[in-house]
Formats: structure tokens, C-alpha cells, sequence
């Protein structure tokens, strides 16, 4: 059953340079029950616009367009207020980039689990035994509670962050690149966990990411987003083991492998500037099987079976401009 249903949605920012498209025109879809999706792509692709969007803690001077339902929820029609009490923490949680930034430094941690229990109208003693339950549900000892931020380390940081995400054991998390600041041993302690919760409490989660390994080992479903569009969107067998869109194609392509004499290929140049995108395909100047009609014409996001989609003139009919 559908959990989140996220249409056309786009996101800007003014500048001084002109409009700053960070999202255009995402779609996608999360069932309940503990699926997780994948967000993956470069830094600038939209990921973080887009959880940030959906928590509607967008900085001042941006701009969204399109919808977002949560169960019967339309979460943009819902005052600030009404969004906070019934939504925010309760149904729909955050775990931000850079636990160290993320977290009061004068507090102690378990004070902070703590602090949105207490404004759900718990006694603060009761409180505070539910937040070291919580924080020795993630793997902390029980002391850790009455610790600074500035006494754990990053992995132990990161944990209390999702520790904080279940206080209201919300329907769906929201994971901004979780593992991106730790060392490979504690990102694997921090993925079991996160599949741990997956399995055992029916938490959906949206896994944004640009370590495609670490988006297989817990996602169900794949989003490869470039320049604020989806790429390809499928099943995560589908778009690692058979990848349609040539982005998807090259992102694989610069993995290490473990087996087989196939080194890794590097992609050339950047991203374009969100400020002017060029008028066909966004992927176009450093596309290796790009053609005529993708430098002229954007191409659409089309179904190509078994739940895959891809945004490639490869894989649809061409226009006919160009026919």
C-alpha cells in the first residue's frame, strides 16, 4: 500500500546569479510496511532540496511547487502548525547530514531525544527512561544519555540522531546521507541497524545517498536523480542489474570491482549550472551515446516495463523535429 506519494514537485532558490533550480518535476512513490527508497546522485543533484521539501524546513527564499500526500495527509495544504503537531516527528522524521552540526552542543544527548517526548505532554522523568530506552535500541549504552555531543564519536553521534528520528516512531524516515562522514566499519554497524528497524518495526525510509553500494544493501527500490530530475527510477535488482539510462549506466561503471579485470571508468566533466540548464537533455555534454536529438530536445521520463523508468531518447519515440 502507498505510504508517500510525492508528484511533480520542484524546488528553487533566488540567487544573485538568477533562479537556482535545485528539484524540477519529481515523482515517486513509497509503500508502507517498511520499503525503503533510494535517492541516489552527485552533490547538486536535488537530494537534500528534496528531503528538506518534505519536512517543509526550507530556508527563506525558496520556492516549491507540486504536491505531497502521507496517507490521507496533503502536507502541503496543512498550516505550519497543524504540520508540526501531526506530521513533523510524529509521521515523518528527519536523520540530517553532519550528526556534530545537527546536535546542541551545551545539551546532553539524551535530553535532546528526549525534548519532543516532553512536548507531546510526558512528565520529564518519563520522558528521559523512554529516551535511554531508545538510545539503547540503537546500539548505546544507557550512560550515554547523560554524555555532550562533543564526548562520542561520529558513528555514536549519528546514532543518537536516529534515536531522536524514532522518539515518535514515525511511519516513514528520512535519511540524509547517514554514513557520510564515518569510517567503512561504523557505516556498516549504522546500514545494520538501519535494516534492523527496516525488518523488525515496519519503518519506511527514504535513503538519500550517493554510495550506490550502500543504497543496495538497504533499498528495495532505486531514484538516480541528475541536475533536480529523476533518471531512472526501478527496482533495485532492475536499475543495478540492468541500468537503462546512460547516467545510471556510468555511475555503475565507476565501481571498483572485486572480480573481473574491468577497471573503473571515470565520467567527464560537471553538472550544469542549475541556473541555466542547456535546452535538450541535462546529461547531454557528457553523455558517451548522446545524438542530435539530445541537444535540442528534453527528453521525457517513460516506462519501460516491470516498473522501470528512464529520461533517455534511446528508449522513446524521437520528436518529430528530429524524426
Amino acid at each position: 500500500m502507498t505510504l508517500l506519494t510525492v508528484d511533480d514537485l520542484h524546488v528553487s532558490y533566488r540567487s544573485s546569479g538568477g533562479e537556482v533550480r535545485a528539484v524540477e518535476g519529481v515523482s515517486f512513490e513509497l509503500a508502507g510496511g517498511g520499503e525503503a527508497l533510494g535517492l541516489i546522485g552527485e552533490s547538486g543533484s536535488g537530494k537534500s532540496s528534496l528531503a528538506l521539501a518534505l519536512m517543509r524546513l526550507l530556508p527563506k527564499g525558496a520556492t516549491r511547487k507540486g504536491s505531497a500526500r502521507l496517507g490521507d495527509l496533503d502536507l502541503y495544504s496543512l498550516s505550519s502548525e497543524r504540520f508540526r503537531t501531526l506530521v513533523r516527528w510524529r509521521e515523518l522524521a528527519l536523520v540530517p547530514q553532519s550528526a556534530m552540526h545537527a546536535l546542541n552542543p551545551v545539551l546532553r544527548v539524551g535530553d535532546q531525544v528526549a525534548e519532543r517526548i516532553v512536548l507531546e505532554g510526558v512528565p520529564r522523568r518519563d520522558a528521559s527512561r523512554r529516551a535511554a530506552a531508545l538510545l539503547e535500541r540503537v546500539g548505546l549504552a544507557r550512560g550515554v544519555a547523560a554524555r555532550y555531543p562533543h564526548e562520542l564519536s561520529g558513528g555514536m553521534r549519528q546514532r543518537v540522531l536516529i534515536a531522536m528520528a524514532l522518539a515518535l516512531d514515525p511511519s516513514v524516515v528520512v535519511l540524509d546521507e547517514p554514513t557520510s562522514a564515518l569510517d567503512v566499519s561504523i557505516q556498516a554497524q549504522i546500514m545494520n541497524l538501519l535494516k534492523e528497524l527496516k525488518r523488525e518495526r515496519g519503518i519506511s525510509m527514504l535513503f538519500i545517498t550517493h554510495d550506490l553500494a550502500l543504497a543496495s544493501d538497504l533499498c528495495d527500490r532505486l531514484a538516480v536523480l541528475y541536475a533536480g530530475q529523476v533518471r531512472e527510477l526501478g527496482g533495485a535488482d532492475e536499475v543495478l542489474g540492468a541500468p537503462r539510462d546512460p547516467y545510471t549506466q556510468a555511475l555503475l561503471a565507476s565501481i571498483p570491482r572485486l572480480h573481473g579485470k574491468e577497471r573503473p571508468s571515470f565520467l567527464p566533466g560537471s553538472p550544469p549550472d542549475p541556473r541555466e540548464f542547456p535546452p535538450g537533455c541535462r546529461f547531454e555534454p557528457r553523455c558517451p551515446v548522446a545524438f542530435a536529438p539530445c541537444r535540442a530536445h528534453a527528453p521525457a521520463l517513460v516506462e519501460l516495463g516491470a516498473g522501470q523508468t528512464a529520461r533517455c531518447w534511446h528508449h522513446q519515440p524521437l520528436p518529430e523535429a528530429a524524426a
